[in-house]
């Protein structure tokens, strides 16, 4: 089904994009090398950066049903498949997040709310719509509540999209995008902070987490990731059409997954965390043996093709190299 521009709103143009660092002696910008970053079209920060951050503050989790838009069974967007989640429960994930601004404030939101730059949101391609998260810059250990309330980002290796203002309370705006862990959030354990230090594959923080303080002062940032995106490209399966069917046959095509090899079992071990933090499974670390000298870390089996599809998707999201293993 072809969907209107605002049903899944703002998707990524991947190609064209130049990193841009403001100069602190004039206007004029320069390309770096960065992960992102750049003012890319007319997209930033509002013109006017002054914030009254004592009206700003964490997303507040609610028990209700799902949105009745944005929440297909499946879509497409830019010739990619991404599936819809149905259940938010234990989800955890760990990537870069970025964040857009001034030139998509207004604009209808996957979930037909027009998007706020002021309010604490995000954009995500799987988790359903509303879903509330706790998001955790894993260079400051700085941490928000947002609740997603859109699609995207749509650029490999990113994982969320978040508000202007979530972005500055994580200091994200700044540098234009940031490691992030991000879990999930419910009315029952909104007071159970994120402790997961190093179980996804992350680094052990030096510093303890803590809640994102509003910042202390307003300021033009350097540069940020925000993206342009478009719509004309996208598709979704309805809601109501239910999973793909399965079948033995189809179940007999989806190959395992590897996600890597690897002459130390500690290497491998990691990779297996990452890949379980991502939300996959079943994940196994293959030992050595005569024919091979290598820890192989493996992803399946899976019950079908769809399901296989999935997995790869989490992965690459997660930033984990991917191959099947052929038969």
């Amino acid at each position: 089904m072809k969907l209107a521009p605002h049903r899944l709103g703002r998707l990524l143009v991947v190609g064209g994009m130049l990193a841009l660092a403001g100069c602190a002696s004039g206007p004029a910008h320069k390309p770096q090398k960065s992960h992102g970053g750049g003012y890319y079209q007319n997209d930033g920060p509002p013109a006017d950066t002054h914030i009254d951050w004592s009206k700003v503050h964490d997303a507040v989790p609610r028990n209700v049903p799902p949105s009745k838009h944005g929440n297909p069974t499946s879509y497409t967007a830019l010739g990619k498949r991404y599936y819809v989640l149905k259940s938010a429960k234990g989800f955890t994930q760990t990537g870069r997040a970025s964040w857009y601004g001034r030139q998509f404030n207004g604009q209808r939101t996957s979930s037909g709310q027009p998007y706020n730059m002021f309010a604490m949101t995000a954009a995500h391609k799987r988790l359903p719509i509303p879903t509330w998260v706790r998001v955790t810059n894993l260079d400051n250990h700085k941490q928000v509540v947002v609740k997603i309330n859109d699609r995207g980002p749509f650029h490999k290796g990113r994982i969320i999209d978040l508000s202007y203002v979530a972005a500055r309370r994580l200091g994200i705006v700044g540098e234009g995008s940031a490691p992030v862990r991000i879990h999930t959030v419910t009315p029952a354990t909104i007071d159970q902070p994120d402790t997961d230090n190093g179980a996804s594959g992350s680094a052990q923080p030096s510093a303890p987490l803590r809640r994102a303080e509003n910042p202390p002062a307003d300021g033009q940032p350097a540069h940020h990731a925000g993206p342009s995106r478009v719509a004309d490209h996208t598709s979704a399966s309805p809601a109501s059409s239910g999973a793909p069917a399965r079948s033995s046959h189809d179940a007999a095509k989806a190959a395992p997954l590897q996600i890597g090899a690897f002459s130390s079992a500690a290497h491998a071990s990691r990779a297996k965390a990452r890949a379980r933090a991502a939300g996959v499974g079943p994940v196994a670390v293959i030992p050595p043996s005569s024919n091979m000298k290598l820890y192989r870390v493996r992803v399946g089996p899976f019950s079908s093709l769809a399901a296989q599809a999935r997995a790869k998707q989490q992965l690459a999201d997660a930033g984990l190299p991917v191959r099947e293993i052929k038969r």
